[in-house]
C-alpha cells in the first residue's frame, strides 16, 4: 500500500470541480489514506483552503481516537473492494444530529484499488422525516389490529384483551391495560384486561375512585372523573403518581397516557398505555389513542345494544366506510410529506392516480382494485423520502451516484409500508412500478406476469405524467411525446393491453386537467 499520489487517475482529480459546491462533505484519498483533495464544505468545516488539504491525514484534523477509527475504516474499503455506509449520532450546538459517512473504493483500469472516496451527510431531517413516517406508519398498524380485535372477538371481555394485545403486539410499548369500575360502593377501579412485558405490574396496581384519597388522584381515575385525556411524561417527576412510582420504577414504565372508555350512556373505565420512555406521548400518539377508544367504545355499545341484524350491517359498513377513508387519508398525509420537500413533484402522485385509476377502468378492474390501485399510485414515490431534496429539485440532468440513490426509492417505499395489513398489496405495487416486462426494470428485473397488474398500469401512468409535466431539469415535453413513447415501449418493456387503455383514455380526452390536450398540440 505504497502508491504515490499519481497512482489515482487524472478523472479523479478534475472530479474536484463538480463536487466543489455539493452541500455534503467529500474527500478524496489515496491507497495510504492520505487526502488528495476535498469539496469547498469540507475545507469550509476545518478553516482552511482545498488547497492546504492535500497531503494531510485524518490525524491532522481529528483526535487521535476517532482518526484511528477513520483509518481502520479506510483499510477495510480498500482491501475488500467493497463500499460501506455508517449512521451515527453527534451533537451540534447542543442539539442532536445524525451524521452518514459513506466510503467507496476508486478502482484504477486493472482492476486495482488505488484510493477511496469519503462522504459525510448531515441526515438529520431524513431522520426526522423517516420517524415521522413510521409513527404513521404503526398508528395505521395500531388501527388495522384493533378493528380486527373488534371484528373476531367472541364476548366483551375477550374484545377487551383483544384490544390490549393489538396494541402492544409489536413491542413498542411494555404495557396497555383496560380498567373497570368493580364497586362503587367501595369506590374502587378492577384491571379488566392487561398485557405486554409489564403486565405484572397491572396485578397489584390498586386504584381507588374516591378522588380524597392518594389512589384516587393517579391519571386513570382522574381521567374517569373528568371524561378526557391525560398524560404524564415522567412518572417519577409527578406528585399525582406517588403511589405507584415505586412499582412503575420496578417495570420500567416512565409515561402514561390515560383515556375515558364510554359505551353509550354506559362508563365502562379507562384505557391506559404505559411507555419506556419518558416524553413518549406526543400528540400524534394521544391522537392514535383517542380515535382506538372510540373503536373500541364502538365495538363494545354495538354488542350492548343488540340492534337489528341490518342495521349492525349497515353500521358495519359505514364504519368500515369511515376507517377506509381514514386509511386514505393517511397515505395522503404521508405523501404530502414527501411533496412538502419537493415542489416540483408535488401533486404528480395525484396526477399519476387519477390517470392509472381511469387505465383501471378501461381495463375493467373492479372497484375494489381500483380503490387499491388509486391508493397505491398516491403514495408510489414514498421512498424518495429518504433522498435528499437538493437531488430531487436539480436543475440538471443527475450524475450517476445520485441516480443510483434515486432508484432506491421503490425499495425504501415497500420497506416503510410491508408490515401494513392493507386489503391490497400496496407495498408490492409501490415496489415494481419501475419494473418492465423484459426484465430490465428495476429494483427486482421482474418479467412478464410477474409483474403485478396494477404496478404495470402504474408504470405507463407515471411515464406519461411524468413526461408532460416540467421536470427540474427541463420543460415538460407534451402529451404528444408521451403517447410516442409508450408506443415505442409497447410490449418489449410495457404491457400492450395497457398501453392500448392508455393511449384510448388520453385521445377521448378523459384526462387532461393539467396535460396538454391532443388538439391544442396539433
Amino acid at each position: 500500500m505504497d502508491a504515490p499520489l499519481t497512482a489515482l487517475p487524472h478523472s479523479a482529480y478534475t472530479l474536484q470541480a463538480a463536487i466543489r459546491q455539493l452541500p455534503d462533505r467529500i474527500i478524496i484519498k489515496d491507497i495510504n489514506s492520505t487526502f488528495i483533495t476535498c469539496n469547498q464544505r469540507f475545507a469550509d468545516d476545518l478553516g482552511i483552503s482545498i488547497e492546504a488539504v492535500a497531503g494531510k491525514t485524518d490525524y491532522n484534523f481529528f483526535p487521535a481516537e476517532l482518526a484511528a477509527s477513520y483509518q481502520a475504516d479506510d483499510r477495510k474499503v480498500m482491501c475488500s473492494g467493497q463500499a460501506i455506509r455508517v449512521e451515527e449520532p453527534y451533537m451540534l450546538d447542543g442539539q442532536p444530529r445524525w451524521l452518514e459517512t459513506s466510503k467507496s473504493p476508486i478502482f484504477a483500469p486493472d482492476g486495482q484499488c488505488i484510493g477511496l472516496t469519503v462522504i459525510f451527510k448531515d441526515i438529520t431531517q431524513q431522520k426526522q422525516d423517516h420517524d415521522e413516517m413510521q409513527r404513521r406508519a404503526w398508528a395505521l398498524q395500531a388501527n388495522s389490529r384493533t378493528n380486527q380485535a373488534l371484528v373476531q372477538a367472541s364476548d366483551e371481555q375477550a374484545l377487551l384483551q383483544a384490544v390490549c394485545d393489538a396494541i402492544v403486539a409489536d413491542q413498542r410499548y411494555p404495557l396497555a391495560l383496560i380498567c373497570g369500575l368493580s364497586d362503587l360502593q367501595q369506590s374502587r377501579l378492577q384491571v379488566l384486561s392487561a398485557a405486554g412485558q409489564a403486565r405484572a405490574y397491572a396485578k397489584q396496581l390498586e386504584i381507588s375512585w374516591d378522588e380524597h384519597t392518594a389512589q384516587g388522584q393517579g391519571p386513570i381515575a382522574r381521567c374517569i372523573r373528568q371524561g378526557g385525556t391525560i398524560s404524564l411524561s415522567q412518572l417519577d417527576k409527578s406528585p399525582d403518581f406517588q403511589p405507584w412510582q415505586a412499582a412503575a420504577r420496578l417495570h420500567g414504565l416512565q409515561a402514561i397516557v390515560a383515556i375515558p372508555l364510554v359505551a353509550g350512556p354506559d362508563l365502562i373505565g379507562a384505557l391506559a398505555v404505559y411507555a419506556g420512555e419518558a416524553h413518549c406521548f406526543g400528540p400524534v400518539e394521544v391522537q392514535v389513542f383517542e380515535e382506538l377508544t372510540r373503536n373500541v367504545q364502538f365495538g363494545i355499545q354495538s354488542r350492548r345494544t343488540r340492534v337489528a341484524y341490518q342495521q349492525s350491517l349497515q353500521e358495519q359498513a359505514s364504519q368500515a366506510q369511515l376507517l377506509e377513508n381514514a386509511l386514505e387519508n393517511a397515505l395522503a398525509a404521508i405523501a404530502s410529506v414527501l411533496e412538502q420537500r419537493d415542489p416540483y413533484t408535488a401533486g404528480h402522485q395525484k396526477h399519476v392516480a387519477e390517470l392509472a385509476v381511469l387505465i383501471g377502468q378501461e381495463l375493467r378492474l373492479d372497484a375494489h382494485r381500483l380503490r387499491g390501485l388509486y391508493l397505491s399510485a398516491v403514495v408510489h414515490d414514498l421512498g424518495k423520502i429518504e433522498v435528499p431534496a437538493e437531488i430531487l429539485s436539480k436543475p440538471s440532468r443527475l450524475h450517476p451516484v445520485e441516480f443510483a440513490l434515486v432508484k432506491r426509492h421503490p425499495e425504501v417505499g415497500y420497506n416503510i409500508l410491508k408490515n401494513i395489513d392493507f386489503p391490497w398489496p400496496i407495498a408490492d405495487i409501490i415496489r415494481q412500478h419501475h419494473e418492465y416486462l423484459d426484465g430490465s426494470g428495476y429494483p427486482l428485473g421482474l418479467c412478464g406476469q410477474d409483474i403485478l397488474l396494477e404496478s404495470r398500469i402504474l408504470t405507463v401512468a407515471d411515464i406519461v405524467e411524468s413526461m408532460s409535466s416540467d421536470r427540474p431539469y427541463r420543460a415538460a415535453l407534451g402529451i404528444g411525446q408521451a403517447i410516442a413513447q409508450i408506443r415505442l415501449m409497447r410490449g418489449s418493456q410495457l404491457d400492450p393491453d395497457v398501453v392500448d387503455a392508455c393511449i384510448r383514455v388520453l385521445e377521448r380526452g378523459d384526462f387532461t386537467p393539467h396535460l396538454l390536450t391532443l388538439e391544442a398540440e396539433n
